[in-house]
């Protein structure tokens, strides 16, 4: 059997990576640590607010996958769309049909915020859709430019259990590939479902992340193979088929 890497992402993030690896030649599982609960008096808010709105970010894929579904068909047609990420921006503008504001390179706020069509937002009204108590630079770095900023947190994370026995078996026989963690939440959710589970070896798995902030809470967390990279299935499949 070839080696499978486990998806430590919302289970449904990881099933549709899982799905877009096979087809790369990669084995992959979800290992969801965290998984999407929505708030549902604030998703049914959400089109109400996007209307009234000259932009909207979306923070996540799961803000993508919650809120885009309920707000198509009620934006302006002068209504901006942003993302933070290339990834999420790609799937947002083939849902949309819409061009989307996002970066080029790094996938966080400061590299969204670097870009010109954020720079000057005096009189406009920017929505941002994101999980529960989400990061505030974003929201106040607009609000700095001129932006009246809302925000719509459409989410939670919840934990859930993970199958450690076959986190066991894939280990003992040689075919754990390592691991793709996709936010420190779900890193520190990973540790500690792994410490109430007595699991000892998780910390010397090779890791796959997103971003340096990761990779430094996995360090914290006692992990020492951490390598980085933008997270998308092509690069993935290249570095594991290397």
């Amino acid at each position: 059997m070839p080696a499978t890497l486990l998806l430590v992402r919302p289970q449904a993030q990881a099933l549709r990576q899982q799905a877009e690896l096979a087809a790369l030649g990669v084995a992959s599982l979800p290992f969801c640590a965290l998984d999407t609960v929505a708030d549902a008096a604030t998703l049914a808010a959400l089109p109400q607010q996007a209307a009234a709105s000259d932009g909207v970010i979306f923070v996540s894929p799961s803000a993508i996958d919650l809120g885009w579904p309920a707000i198509a068909g009620q934006l302006a047609p002068h209504c901006r769309l942003a993302c933070v990420g290339r990834g999420s921006a790609a799937r947002l503008a083939a849902a949309s049909g819409r061009t989307i504001i996002a970066p080029d390179e790094g996938n966080d706020s400061a590299a969204l915020l670097a870009l010109p069509a954020l720079q000057q937002l005096a009189g406009q009204q920017w929505l941002i859709v994101r999980g529960a108590d989400g990061r505030a630079q974003l929201g106040e770095t607009l609000a700095s430019r001129g932006a009246a900023v809302a925000y719509a947190d459409i989410y939670r994370r919840a934990a859930r259990p993970l199958d450690w026995a076959l986190f066991a078996r894939l280990q003992q026989h040689g075919q754990l590939a390592g691991l793709l963690v996709a936010s420190s939440e779900a890193a520190d959710a990973l540790f500690a479902a792994a410490a109430a589970a007595g699991i000892g070896s998780l910390a010397a798995q090779p890791f796959f992340t997103l971003h340096p902030r990761i990779a430094a809470r996995l360090r914290q967390l006692g992990a020492g193979d951490i390598r980085l990279c933008d997270g998308s299935s092509a690069t993935l499949a290249a570095m594991l088929l290397a």
